[in-house]
């Protein structure tokens, strides 16, 4: 199916610097020993350090200007690269922008926090925040906001956290039909896609996108928070639910058919562990690519560590979406 007139049926707004590189890791792949390693660079989109959700948010962005919102509520974490992304691309809009992070306010502000505010965002920080509820869309803490603002005369738009929902998944479609053309630009196949997973958005995107495209290509999620089971659940259902939303309910998902591993999650979500911060480590000094410590460190630390095991041939090609992060960094400045 050709992606490019499904897309086309959707509102969007320009946000990122599209497209993004296909990088090969030589160095990474001669110090490994491994497959044959590619970076999509997702890091490089562009709008307020860039990273995986403006893809996504170029179409959420789109329903919000359409729903004539003049004020964009979303939740997360302190460190949250979802809240830093959606703020740059409201305040670009000329909107409002309130956000609710998990914790409590700290004395410094590092990070993606201190790009939240230099955005000049409205931040409010609270410790009980139902961060699955905001995640899931059912948005338990931020309606009540939107309450407030309705009574200033405003028009809210709750956005859910990380854009794990049909329109945030478009973005990952969209980007397949891109590394699709990069790749026959140079001539080759993936065998592999390998992605940091929690919220299932990116690689049901990815996923969608291969089987219309009819690729072999595999995809491996390295999951970064909850369990297996659930984060296999939460792919498949959004593929599905995206499928349905795009009337094309001929394609279903079962969670039998998600690869993701969660072998690398160590103590916890936003918790670094050892190998991944020795992976930011690598491939900084090798490629010059900045990791994050949340997401594609975990990631990159379990892809080597699978390599080192003899999960790929080394004539595989693999790519490794980059989906951003590195700012967090900053905050992380103990771990180096």
């Amino acid at each position: 199916m050709e992606i490019k007139r499904l897309i086309e049926r959707f509102d969007r707004v320009n946000l990122g610097f599209l497209p993004t590189p296909l990088e090969h890791a030589q160095n990474l792949t001669n110090v490994l020993q491994g497959p044959r390693i590619f970076f999509k660079r997702d890091d490089c989109t562009g709008l307020a350090f860039g990273g995986n959700k403006v893809r996504k948010l170029e179409f959420v962005m789109a329903d919000a200007r359409k729903r004539k919102a003049d004020v964009v509520i979303t939740a997360g974490g302190l460190q949250s690269n979802w809240v830093r992304q959606i703020a740059a691309a409201a305040k670009k809009l000329g909107m409002e922008v309130i956000l609710v992070l998990k914790g409590d306010k700290p004395q410094e502000y590092q990070g993606n926090l201190l790009l939240d505010k230099m955005l000049g965002c409205d931040i409010r920080f609270e410790k009980t925040i139902d961060i699955e509820g905001e995640l899931e869309g059912k948005f338990p803490y931020t309606r009540r906001l939107a309450e407030e603002v309705k009574k200033r005369g405003k028009i809210p738009y709750l956005a859910a956290l990380g854009a794990e929902n049909p329109l945030g998944v478009l973005g990952y479609i969209n980007a397949l039909d891109e590394l699709k053309h990069q790749l026959d630009e140079m001539e080759i196949e993936a065998d592999y896609i390998v992605l940091a997973e929690r919220g299932g958005g990116t690689q049901a995107g990815v996923e969608i996108g291969i089987k219309l495209l009819g690729l072999r290509t595999k995809v491996l999620g390295i999951g970064v928070g909850r369990g297996r089971r659930e984060e296999c659940d939460k792919v498949s259902e959004l593929c599905n639910e995206t499928l349905d939303f795009l009337q094309l309910g001929n394609y279903q998902f079962t969670p039998d058919e998600v690869m993701i591993n969660m072998d690398y999650v160590g103590e916890g979500y936003a918790i670094p562990t050892k190998e991944c911060v020795e992976a930011i480590k690598l491939v900084a000094q090798k490629e010059g690519i900045i990791l994050d410590p949340v997401y594609t460190a975990k990631a990159m630390a379990g892809f080597i560590d699978l390599i080192k095991k003899g999960r790929f041939k080394k004539d595989d090609n693999v790519i490794f979406i980059h989906t951003g992060g590195g700012i967090a960094n900053f905050a992380y400045s103990q771990l180096f």
